[in-house]
């Protein structure tokens, strides 16, 4: 089986590496040239590394390369496009046999749209269950909630068979999970900006109480969201708010120490993925008619928090917001005098002027 991963981060890293030590011929394409972890990981899986795409797509055309059989796309949201364009660029050369598979957190409105304009065939989404980082020694993976699968957000024959290819080498992976990735992304979305605006890991999130506080009120605002969206309702769980909720919030204990993949990037000073997460929900909103001040204010305070990172990027542990007080109102943390009360979360309150769905860079 041949496989392409675009992205060279935690997860395009775990899984080429893992393909390949399975039997896979596997490359792992890059913007730039990979860190030396990267690098001695992959030399040791067997892993080739590329920045270009044009040698592995002058070597399919010359017939000393099998075909794809999938693409992967790790990359952060933001960089999606920019993928999608570079693959478009070596035309039907590079179209996998089987599936573009994105692995990515959050929703991306249109991004399928996009990949079957750049490539054909099927692209579809992956729900990647569990947190990953490299080892500090540099020899492999953490992964927190190893034990739980990898899906792929299809039931098509093609993707069904890409599912049982994976498993078979050794990345646990089913087809279907549409009503597990529901609950994947309430849990990044309740859970993932909040921790860049307090600056905390997942332990942090959970046993603070006015966080808590915070996350209850995201949570209902984004579940509303989405129960009125025709796309998302179908696959929303069938369960009681309060019981799905109390799930939600123990999924993020289950990371325990580990740092949401958004605060991991903002510590260390990269771009923060904001449109698919809190943005995709004000977008959303506002698509359905729906206020969504709740989402807003976490969209404009992750914004401030940035800015203070700008004007002391040496600091990051300072750039901390004051802790708000634990009241039964969501207070937003970096702007004492805006309160939201629940009430609002009904309908009641008007929609924030804070800029949804931009993207953050510092």
């Amino acid at each position: 089986m041949t496989y392409l991963v675009i992205g060279s981060g935690c997860v395009g890293t775990y899984l080429a590496s893992t393909l390949a030590k399975n039997g896979a011929r596997v490359m792992l394409k890059s913007r730039s040239a990979p860190s030396p972890t990267v690098a001695s990981i992959a030399a040791k899986a067997g892993v080739e590394c590329a920045q270009s795409l044009a040698p592995l797509a002058a070597s399919i055309r010359a017939g000393e390369r099998a075909p794809l059989d999938a693409i992967f796309v790790a990359t952060k949201t933001y960089h999606l496009e920019n993928a999608a364009a570079e693959l478009a660029e070596h035309g039907d050369v590079l179209r996998p046999k089987l599936a573009t598979v994105g692995c990515y957190n959050g929703h991306v409105l249109g991004i399928d749209r996009t990949y079957g304009d750049a490539l054909g065939g099927t692209f579809c989404k992956a729900l990647v269950p569990g947190g990953y980082s490299f080892k500090e020694c540099g020899t492999g993976f953490n992964v927190t909630n190893a034990g739980q699968k990898w899906a792929l957000l299809s039931r098509t024959q093609s993707v069904q068979t890409l599912a049982a290819q994976l498993a078979a080498r050794g990345v646990g992976t089913v087809a279907g999970g549409f009503e597990a990735d529901t609950r994947k992304y309430l849990v990044n979305n309740t859970a993932n900006l909040v921790s860049v605006i307090a600056n905390t890991n997942c332990n942090g999130l959970v046993s603070d109480p006015a966080l808590r506080t915070r996350m209850h009120a995201i949570f209902v605002e984004a579940s509303r969201v989405l129960q009125a969206s025709p796309v998302h309702a179908p696959h929303f769980p069938d369960l009681p708010l309060a019981e799905l909720e109390e799930q939600i919030l123990s999924g993020i204990a289950s990371y325990g120490e580990h740092y949401p993949s958004s605060c991991k990037d903002f510590r260390a000073g990269r771009d923060i993925e904001v449109d698919s997460l809190n943005g995709y929900i004000c977008s959303l909103g506002k698509e359905l008619g729906i206020p969504t001040p709740v989402n807003e204010a976490v969209v404009s305070d992750v914004k401030f928090v940035l800015k203070q990172q700008q004007k002391a990027p040496d600091a990051i542990d300072e750039v901390k917001p004051p802790q708000p007080n634990a009241t039964p109102i969501v207070r937003t943390p970096l702007r004492g005098n805006r309160i939201i009360t629940p009430h609002s979360l009904q309908g009641a309150a008007a929609a924030s002027n804070a800029p949804a769905g931009r993207r953050f860079r510092h």
